[in-house]
Protein backbone atom coordinates (compact mmCIF):
# COMPACT_ATOMS: atom_id res chain seq x y z
CA UNK A 1 0.00 0.00 0.00
CA UNK A 2 2.40 2.26 0.86
CA UNK A 3 4.29 1.98 -2.49
CA UNK A 4 1.54 2.17 -4.20
CA UNK A 5 0.65 5.30 -2.41
CA UNK A 6 3.80 7.04 -3.04
CA UNK A 7 3.74 6.04 -6.91
CA UNK A 8 -0.04 7.26 -7.31
CA UNK A 9 1.41 10.33 -5.67
CA UNK A 10 4.19 10.51 -7.66
CA UNK A 11 2.38 10.45 -10.98
CA UNK A 12 -0.28 12.47 -9.62
CA UNK A 13 1.99 15.32 -9.27
CA UNK A 14 3.76 14.69 -12.94
CA UNK A 15 0.25 15.10 -14.09
CA UNK A 16 -0.11 17.95 -12.38
CA UNK A 17 3.30 19.85 -13.52
CA UNK A 18 2.27 18.44 -17.02
CA UNK A 19 -1.10 20.57 -16.75
CA UNK A 20 0.64 23.40 -15.36
CA UNK A 21 3.59 23.34 -18.03
CA UNK A 22 0.91 22.56 -20.79
CA UNK A 23 -1.34 26.10 -19.25
CA UNK A 24 1.75 27.84 -19.13
CA UNK A 25 2.96 27.09 -22.97
CA UNK A 26 -0.52 27.69 -23.98
CA UNK A 27 -0.81 30.98 -22.57
CA UNK A 28 1.97 31.94 -23.80
CA UNK A 29 1.64 31.14 -27.33
CA UNK A 30 -1.80 32.03 -26.78
CA UNK A 31 -3.14 28.50 -27.13
CA UNK A 32 -5.91 29.17 -24.81
CA UNK A 33 -6.51 33.23 -25.24
CA UNK A 34 -8.94 34.44 -28.11
CA UNK A 35 -6.66 35.76 -31.01
CA UNK A 36 -7.06 37.53 -34.59
CA UNK A 37 -4.95 37.07 -37.37
CA UNK A 38 -3.36 39.73 -39.20
CA UNK A 39 -0.54 40.37 -42.13
CA UNK A 40 2.50 41.94 -42.81
CA UNK A 41 4.81 42.09 -45.98
CA UNK A 42 8.52 42.43 -46.21
CA UNK A 43 11.24 42.63 -48.30
CA UNK A 44 13.54 40.39 -45.83
CA UNK A 45 12.53 38.77 -42.55
CA UNK A 46 15.99 38.02 -41.55
CA UNK A 47 15.70 34.48 -39.80
CA UNK A 48 12.18 35.48 -38.48
CA UNK A 49 10.22 31.95 -38.02
CA UNK A 50 6.68 31.01 -36.55
CA UNK A 51 6.25 30.87 -33.22
CA UNK A 52 8.72 34.42 -32.27
CA UNK A 53 6.89 36.69 -30.22
CA UNK A 54 5.06 39.98 -30.95
CA UNK A 55 5.88 42.81 -29.18
CA UNK A 56 4.02 45.83 -28.60
CA UNK A 57 5.67 48.85 -26.31
CA UNK A 58 7.97 46.24 -24.56
CA UNK A 59 4.59 44.45 -24.15
CA UNK A 60 3.89 40.70 -25.88
CA UNK A 61 0.77 40.94 -27.77
CA UNK A 62 1.07 37.89 -29.97
CA UNK A 63 3.02 35.48 -31.59
CA UNK A 64 3.87 34.63 -35.45
CA UNK A 65 1.88 32.02 -36.65
CA UNK A 66 3.24 31.73 -40.17
CA UNK A 67 6.30 32.81 -42.52
CA UNK A 68 5.32 32.50 -46.51
CA UNK A 69 7.52 33.49 -49.11
CA UNK A 70 5.22 34.95 -52.17
CA UNK A 71 8.00 36.19 -54.76
CA UNK A 72 12.01 37.33 -54.71
CA UNK A 73 12.14 40.45 -51.95
CA UNK A 74 8.64 39.46 -50.73
CA UNK A 75 7.22 37.71 -47.21
CA UNK A 76 4.43 37.17 -45.79
CA UNK A 77 4.15 37.29 -42.03
CA UNK A 78 0.95 36.23 -40.24
CA UNK A 79 0.75 37.94 -36.60
CA UNK A 80 -1.57 36.06 -34.38
CA UNK A 81 -2.96 38.97 -31.60
CA UNK A 82 -4.56 38.65 -28.83
CA UNK A 83 -8.04 39.75 -29.27
CA UNK A 84 -7.86 41.99 -25.98
CA UNK A 85 -5.14 44.08 -27.54
CA UNK A 86 -6.64 45.53 -30.61
CA UNK A 87 -7.65 48.25 -29.09
CA UNK A 88 -3.95 49.08 -28.51
CA UNK A 89 -2.85 48.94 -32.23
CA UNK A 90 -4.12 51.12 -35.04
CA UNK A 91 -4.48 50.35 -38.58
CA UNK A 92 -1.87 52.44 -39.69
CA UNK A 93 0.51 50.95 -37.03
CA UNK A 94 3.88 49.90 -38.88
CA UNK A 95 5.74 46.27 -38.08
CA UNK A 96 9.42 45.47 -37.91
CA UNK A 97 11.63 42.90 -36.93
CA UNK A 98 14.21 43.45 -33.94
CA UNK A 99 16.12 41.27 -32.11
CA UNK A 100 15.21 39.94 -28.14
CA UNK A 101 18.34 40.74 -26.78
CA UNK A 102 21.54 41.62 -28.74
CA UNK A 103 22.28 37.87 -30.17
CA UNK A 104 18.47 36.77 -29.21
CA UNK A 105 15.77 35.36 -31.51
CA UNK A 106 13.78 37.20 -34.13
CA UNK A 107 10.85 39.44 -32.71
CA UNK A 108 8.32 41.37 -34.49
CA UNK A 109 8.05 45.20 -32.77
CA UNK A 110 4.82 47.02 -34.01
CA UNK A 111 4.51 51.35 -33.79
CA UNK A 112 1.59 52.55 -33.46
CA UNK A 113 0.52 55.07 -35.72
CA UNK A 114 -1.77 58.06 -35.09
CA UNK A 115 -5.18 56.91 -37.05
CA UNK A 116 -8.52 56.35 -34.79
CA UNK A 117 -9.73 53.13 -36.63
CA UNK A 118 -8.13 49.95 -34.53
CA UNK A 119 -6.87 47.00 -36.63
CA UNK A 120 -8.63 44.04 -37.45
CA UNK A 121 -8.68 40.42 -38.73
CA UNK A 122 -7.16 39.89 -42.43
CA UNK A 123 -5.60 43.26 -42.41
CA UNK A 124 -2.58 44.44 -44.00
CA UNK A 125 -0.66 46.62 -41.91
CA UNK A 126 2.31 48.54 -43.20
CA UNK A 127 6.02 47.50 -42.61
CA UNK A 128 9.92 48.42 -42.27
CA UNK A 129 11.79 46.02 -43.46
CA UNK A 130 15.54 45.54 -41.86
CA UNK A 131 18.72 46.37 -43.47
CA UNK A 132 20.20 42.50 -44.62
CA UNK A 133 23.14 41.67 -42.28
CA UNK A 134 25.19 40.92 -45.46
CA UNK A 135 25.24 44.39 -46.23
CA UNK A 136 25.98 45.73 -42.55
CA UNK A 137 29.01 43.19 -42.60
CA UNK A 138 29.57 45.04 -46.18
CA UNK A 139 29.50 48.39 -45.08
CA UNK A 140 31.78 47.60 -41.75
CA UNK A 141 34.27 46.48 -43.75
CA UNK A 142 34.38 49.16 -46.14
CA UNK A 143 34.06 51.75 -43.34
CA UNK A 144 37.46 49.64 -42.00
CA UNK A 145 39.47 49.63 -45.71
CA UNK A 146 38.30 53.68 -45.67
CA UNK A 147 39.40 54.42 -42.16
CA UNK A 148 42.79 52.18 -42.68
CA UNK A 149 43.56 54.17 -45.82
CA UNK A 150 42.85 57.17 -43.92
CA UNK A 151 45.26 56.85 -40.70
CA UNK A 152 47.59 55.63 -43.39
CA UNK A 153 47.48 58.78 -44.93
CA UNK A 154 47.22 60.91 -41.88
CA UNK A 155 50.24 59.46 -40.53
CA UNK A 156 52.07 60.46 -43.94
CA UNK A 157 50.70 63.98 -43.66
CA UNK A 158 51.42 64.27 -39.99
CA UNK A 159 55.29 63.03 -41.27
CA UNK A 160 55.55 65.61 -43.80
CA UNK A 161 54.29 68.61 -41.32
CA UNK A 162 56.86 67.33 -38.94
CA UNK A 163 59.32 67.37 -41.45
CA UNK A 164 58.33 70.90 -42.33
CA UNK A 165 57.17 70.00 -46.20
CA UNK A 166 54.42 71.14 -48.19
CA UNK A 167 52.24 74.42 -46.96
CA UNK A 168 51.22 73.41 -43.43
CA UNK A 169 54.64 72.36 -42.72
CA UNK A 170 56.10 75.61 -42.98
CA UNK A 171 53.08 77.28 -41.74
CA UNK A 172 53.95 75.30 -38.37
CA UNK A 173 57.68 75.41 -39.00
CA UNK A 174 58.01 79.47 -39.88
CA UNK A 175 58.90 78.93 -43.43
CA UNK A 176 58.81 81.45 -46.37
CA UNK A 177 55.09 80.83 -46.87
CA UNK A 178 54.93 81.37 -43.00
CA UNK A 179 56.31 84.82 -43.78
CA UNK A 180 54.55 85.69 -46.52
CA UNK A 181 51.46 85.18 -44.52
CA UNK A 182 52.38 86.86 -42.11
CA UNK A 183 53.54 90.05 -44.15
CA UNK A 184 49.78 89.49 -46.19
CA UNK A 185 47.98 89.79 -42.73
CA UNK A 186 50.06 92.69 -41.51
CA UNK A 187 49.15 94.42 -44.78
CA UNK A 188 45.49 93.35 -44.39
CA UNK A 189 45.88 95.22 -41.09
CA UNK A 190 46.96 98.52 -42.51
CA UNK A 191 44.41 97.85 -45.24
CA UNK A 192 41.55 98.04 -42.47
CA UNK A 193 42.44 100.69 -40.88
CA UNK A 194 42.94 102.77 -44.03
CA UNK A 195 39.28 101.65 -44.94
CA UNK A 196 38.09 102.57 -41.65
CA UNK A 197 39.38 105.86 -41.53
CA UNK A 198 38.23 106.35 -45.44
CA UNK A 199 34.79 104.91 -44.03
CA UNK A 200 34.99 107.77 -41.32
CA UNK A 201 35.72 110.59 -43.45
CA UNK A 202 33.15 109.62 -45.93
CA UNK A 203 30.94 109.65 -43.14
CA UNK A 204 32.04 113.37 -42.03
CA UNK A 205 31.63 114.11 -45.62
CA UNK A 206 27.99 112.46 -46.11
CA UNK A 207 27.40 114.54 -42.86
CA UNK A 208 28.50 117.66 -43.63
CA UNK A 209 26.66 117.27 -46.82
CA UNK A 210 23.41 116.11 -45.48
CA UNK A 211 23.56 119.22 -42.98
CA UNK A 212 25.59 121.73 -44.76
CA UNK A 213 24.54 124.67 -46.78
CA UNK A 214 26.53 124.26 -49.69
CA UNK A 215 26.19 123.33 -53.61
CA UNK A 216 26.21 119.55 -53.12
CA UNK A 217 23.78 119.64 -49.84
CA UNK A 218 21.03 121.84 -52.24
CA UNK A 219 21.40 119.87 -55.49
CA UNK A 220 20.89 116.89 -53.14
CA UNK A 221 18.03 117.58 -50.76
CA UNK A 222 16.40 120.95 -52.66
CA UNK A 223 14.42 119.91 -55.14
CA UNK A 224 13.90 123.76 -56.21
CA UNK A 225 17.02 124.83 -56.28
CA UNK A 226 17.75 121.70 -58.28
CA UNK A 227 14.71 122.59 -60.85
CA UNK A 228 16.26 126.17 -60.48
CA UNK A 229 19.69 124.52 -61.73
CA UNK A 230 18.19 122.84 -64.59
CA UNK A 231 16.37 126.38 -65.63
CA UNK A 232 19.68 127.93 -66.02
CA UNK A 233 21.79 124.47 -67.93
CA UNK A 234 18.36 125.06 -70.41
CA UNK A 235 19.51 128.85 -70.58
CA UNK A 236 22.74 128.67 -70.83
CA UNK A 237 22.06 125.81 -73.57
CA UNK A 238 20.18 128.39 -75.68
CA UNK A 239 22.21 130.98 -75.04
CA UNK A 240 25.21 128.40 -76.73
CA UNK A 241 22.60 127.65 -79.43
CA UNK A 242 22.47 131.04 -80.37
CA UNK A 243 25.57 132.13 -79.90
CA UNK A 244 26.75 129.71 -82.36
CA UNK A 245 24.00 131.33 -84.87
CA UNK A 246 25.40 134.68 -84.09
CA UNK A 247 28.53 133.79 -84.75
CA UNK A 248 27.41 132.11 -88.08
CA UNK A 249 26.24 134.89 -88.70
CA UNK A 250 28.84 137.25 -88.08
CA UNK A 251 31.25 134.62 -90.18
CA UNK A 252 28.78 135.27 -93.21
CA UNK A 253 28.58 139.22 -93.02
CA UNK A 254 32.32 138.53 -92.40
CA UNK A 255 33.02 137.00 -95.57
CA UNK A 256 30.48 139.01 -97.47
CA UNK A 257 32.76 142.41 -96.25
CA UNK A 258 35.64 140.97 -97.77
CA UNK A 259 33.61 140.65 -101.35
CA UNK A 260 34.00 143.39 -103.69
CA UNK A 261 30.25 143.47 -104.55
CA UNK A 262 28.80 145.54 -101.93
CA UNK A 263 29.75 149.13 -100.26
CA UNK A 264 31.04 147.40 -97.10
CA UNK A 265 33.52 145.45 -99.33
CA UNK A 266 34.55 148.04 -101.52
CA UNK A 267 35.47 150.47 -98.67
CA UNK A 268 37.37 147.49 -97.08
CA UNK A 269 39.30 146.33 -99.44
CA UNK A 270 39.60 148.59 -102.46
CA UNK A 271 41.91 151.70 -100.85
CA UNK A 272 40.62 154.34 -103.93
CA UNK A 273 37.58 153.97 -103.18
CA UNK A 274 37.87 154.98 -99.36
CA UNK A 275 40.16 157.80 -100.56
CA UNK A 276 37.33 159.22 -102.40
CA UNK A 277 34.95 158.80 -99.37
CA UNK A 278 37.59 160.50 -97.52
CA UNK A 279 37.34 163.13 -99.80
CA UNK A 280 33.46 163.31 -100.25
CA UNK A 281 33.60 163.92 -96.64
CA UNK A 282 36.39 166.44 -96.39
CA UNK A 283 34.18 168.12 -99.42
CA UNK A 284 31.20 167.91 -96.92
CA UNK A 285 32.64 169.35 -94.45
CA UNK A 286 34.16 172.55 -96.33
CA UNK A 287 30.62 172.73 -97.53
CA UNK A 288 28.88 172.90 -93.80
CA UNK A 289 31.13 175.65 -93.34
CA UNK A 290 30.62 177.76 -95.68
CA UNK A 291 27.03 177.34 -95.21
CA UNK A 292 27.42 178.63 -91.55
CA UNK A 293 29.16 181.35 -92.84
CA UNK A 294 26.38 181.95 -95.72
CA UNK A 295 23.77 182.05 -92.31
CA UNK A 296 25.85 184.11 -90.81
CA UNK A 297 25.52 186.46 -93.22
CA UNK A 298 22.07 186.47 -93.92
CA UNK A 299 21.36 187.53 -90.48
CA UNK A 300 23.12 190.63 -90.88
CA UNK A 301 21.70 191.13 -93.99
CA UNK A 302 18.77 193.93 -93.63
CA UNK A 303 16.73 192.06 -95.45
CA UNK A 304 16.29 189.37 -93.34
CA UNK A 305 17.38 190.89 -90.32
CA UNK A 306 13.51 191.65 -89.62
CA UNK A 307 12.79 188.28 -89.82
CA UNK A 308 15.30 186.74 -87.79
CA UNK A 309 14.70 189.14 -84.82
CA UNK A 310 11.07 188.02 -85.05
CA UNK A 311 12.03 184.41 -84.85
CA UNK A 312 14.72 185.31 -82.01
CA UNK A 313 11.57 186.94 -80.12
CA UNK A 314 9.49 184.01 -80.78
CA UNK A 315 11.78 181.72 -79.37
CA UNK A 316 12.14 183.78 -76.52
CA UNK A 317 8.57 183.77 -75.71
CA UNK A 318 7.97 179.98 -76.15
CA UNK A 319 11.39 179.62 -73.30
CA UNK A 320 9.65 182.18 -70.92
CA UNK A 321 6.17 179.65 -70.99
CA UNK A 322 8.02 176.72 -70.38
CA UNK A 323 9.81 178.07 -67.60
CA UNK A 324 6.71 178.93 -65.36
CA UNK A 325 5.49 174.89 -66.23
CA UNK A 326 8.80 173.86 -65.35
CA UNK A 327 8.85 175.46 -61.75
CA UNK A 328 4.99 174.67 -61.11
CA UNK A 329 6.01 171.01 -61.52
CA UNK A 330 8.51 171.34 -59.16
Amino acid sequence: MAQQVKLGAFVLAGVLLFLVAVFFIGSENNIFSKTFTISAVFRNVEGLKQGDNVWLSGVKVGTVSDVKILAQGRVVVDLSLRDKQSQFIPRDAVASIGSDGLVGNKIVVLRPGVSKQQVGPSDTIRTMSPTDTQQLFDIARDVGENTRAVTADLRTLIRQVNAGEGVIGELFHEGRIARELRATITQLRVSGQNTAEATSKLNSLLTAVREGDGLASKLIYDSGYAMKLNASLENLRLVSERAEQIAGDLSAVTGKMTKEDNAAGVLLTDSSAADNVRNTLSNLESATDKLDENMEALRHNFLFRRYFRKQKKREQKEEEKREPASSKSY
